[in-house]
């Protein structure tokens, strides 16, 4: 049994007339007959009485005839549903996000993403940027919100640039060097650093440490990880480290006076970013994928 048997199928339980059934479907008349026979071996089932002047459907021809009905009703469904889904207007997205991800200004791309295209079902994923980077490249996660330079050392990795923030300091208002207007990496050598790291996560760390080595030409002496950022700016007003953010993290503490929030600079004195991105893997095939890209780059 296939589709073109149930239309030959319908089209003669329509007209009674197997001559008129085979015009109407295009085919010959020996072809009609032959397809309906083919048919009705395959159910086991006699689906017309036929003679020279006469045709009508049996009890078995009726029931099925209906069924064939939702059967090609469902099928042209189906079809109109999956190129609808081919466009990337219908399906659903996995988006992975970090810790602070609300507090960015990236965070309304996703909302006017979610009411553009609200026939996209939008799962969140919240974790760290190693685990969501694997993820990416397992095929577990379409896309992620993602910070750079930290992510550049993965490979067959798209990215959209979205928005920089300024890196910071964080560090007791007793510290010696809170009183500068901006730091320089070389500066922090002597300081003990706390990680924006979960325990578990030492790839995450092993980043950031390298990332400073690079920066500042030092291995910094951590201390401490902790993935609350309450928490780090608790140990930080207490003198036990320094730590690194992104202003988007820093933005709801800076009111605390026993907390000091200083600048990083390059070596030229430029300021040092946080460039934020949305990241995906090259070989994804999930076509609402495109859709956000292209919301991101015109958003």
């Amino acid at each position: 049994m296939n589709l073109n048997q149930l239309e030959y199928f319908i089209s003669a339980a329509n007209n009674l007339n197997f001559t008129k059934a085979a015009q109407e479907c295009f085919i010959s008349q020996t072809a009609m007959t032959q397809q309906i026979q083919a048919l009705e071996k395959n159910l086991g089932v006699k689906l017309f009485i036929r003679d020279k002047h006469h045709t009508e459907l049996t009890p078995a021809g009726k029931v099925y005839y209906k069924e064939a009905r939702e059967i090609i009703k469902k099928s042209n469904e189906a079809v109109k549903r999956a190129r609808i889904a081919s466009t990337g207007l219908v399906g659903e997205l996995t988006l992975g996000y970090s810790s602070g991800f609300g507090q960015t200004d990236c965070a309304e791309i996703l909302k006017g993403f979610h009411q553009a295209f609200p026939n996209i079902k939008v799962k969140l994923k919240r974790n760290t940027l190693s685990i969501l980077m694997e993820g990416i490249q397992k095929g577990e996660i379409d896309m992620a919100f993602a910070v750079s330079p930290h992510q550049n050392n993965y490979e067959h990795i798209n990215r959209v640039y979205l928005k920089s923030y300024p890196l910071y300091v964080v560090m007791s208002s007793d510290n010696p060097l809170a009183d500068r207007e901006a730091i320089e990496y070389k500066d922090l050598k002597d300081e003990n650093f706390i990680l924006m790291q979960p325990v578990e996560r030492s790839r995450d760390e092993t980043d950031e440490v390298l990332w400073l080595y690079n920066k500042g030409g030092f291995l910094p002496n951590v201390v401490a990880l902790d993935k609350e950022p309450e928490n780090i700016m608790l140990m930080c007003s207490l003198g036990d480290g320094v730590c690194l953010l992104p202003e988007y993290i820093v933005r709801p503490y800076m009111k605390n006076d026993s907390i000091a929030f200083v600048p990083v600079i390059n070596s030229d004195r430029t300021a040092e970013n946080m460039n934020f991105e949305i990241v995906w893997a090259e070989d994804n095939v999930n076509p609402t994928v495109e859709n956000m890209i292209e919301w991101c780059r015109s958003h």
